[in-house]
């Protein structure tokens, strides 16, 4: 219950609250949305999924949210927002999370036998970006930062 209150805490552009949020815990929805996925994915992520030895994009997490809206241009931003409050959220609770943008293949538009109705996906929406939840089986280094990335304009 507390990540779906800090998924609707997430602000949104001018308050217009568009994202549907779909969590799920239902292991043949998040396996039949790993199989379509991998039936889009390209060579090169087959091979390093098979690297990290992993046969689900969601790791094995017992929860993944899937974030979509209407194909709006704030809701991209305001999904990047609604994901981010919910990685923090689920910090704040122990647990680790993985922030998803390859599940965009189970939810092609043009694919006929898409993913969308198995979250309950309407008319003219869309899938934004997904994060798996649950605790690590393992431990990652932080990425290094480059401070040449920001730029101050005193």
């Amino acid at each position: 219950e507390a990540l779906k209150e800090a998924a609707l805490a997430a602000p949104t552009a001018r308050n217009r609250q568009q994202l549907r949020y779909s969590f799920v815990a239902n292991r043949a929805i998040l396996d039949a949305i790993d199989s379509r996925i991998f039936h889009f994915c390209d060579p090169q992520m087959k091979t390093t999924m098979d690297e990290r030895e992993s046969t689900s994009f969601f790791y094995g997490a017992p929860l993944a949210v899937f974030i979509t809206g209407q194909d709006e241009i704030w809701t991209p931003i305001d999904a990047g927002i609604a994901v981010q409050t919910l990685a923090i959220a689920a910090q704040s609770m122990g647990l680790s999370s993985v922030i998803l943008g390859y599940p965009r293949l189970a939810f092609k538009p043009d694919d006929p036998d898409n993913c969308g109705q198995l979250i309950g996906m309407e008319e003219g929406e869309v899938f934004n970006i997904a994060i798996a939840i649950g605790h690590a089986a393992t431990r990652k280094e932080p990425h290094t930062s480059d401070p040449a990335h920001i730029r101050v304009f005193d």
